[in-house]
């Protein structure tokens, strides 16, 4: 009985934690999707990714909805972004935190700018999306 008891928490125990893996798989896959959308602008897939109540708050303490984001997709040149650190955690199956340090590119006045930026994303699945 003892080994029957064992073997089905172990099991669970393995199915879990493979359901967390595949989660932040999908979270990872959706960050740097997000951040390849910026050089090749996007807009379809940062729609996908973004929900209608979607907010940004910018480092200078703006807010920005899905709609302004869209807007500025066009006016900002992004030359190249790298992502320094990630980090990752699934506070419920359905909703993430994302921590992360990336470095980019930007074309300003033309002239090529490096930058850092940490940021932290929250994202939560509806309707299976």
């Amino acid at each position: 009985m003892k080994k029957l008891l064992f073997s089905i928490l172990s099991t669970l125990l393995v199915l879990h934690l493979f359901s967390q893996n595949k989660g932040i798989e999908e979270i990872a896959k959706l960050n740097q999707d997000w951040l390849n959308a910026y050089i090749k602008k996007d807009a379809v897939t940062l729609d996908k990714i973004f929900a209608a109540d979607f907010v940004l708050i910018s480092p200078g303490g703006i807010k920005m909805t899905r709609k302004d984001i869209l807007a500025n997709l066009e006016k900002q040149e992004t030359i190249s972004i790298k992502t320094d650190s990630i980090d990752i955690r699934l506070v419920t199956d359905n909703v993430a935190l994302v921590t992360a340090f990336t470095s980019f590119v930007l074309a300003i006045d033309g002239k090529a700018t490096a930058m850092r930026n940490c940021y932290q994303d929250v994202y939560v699945k509806r309707k299976n999306k």
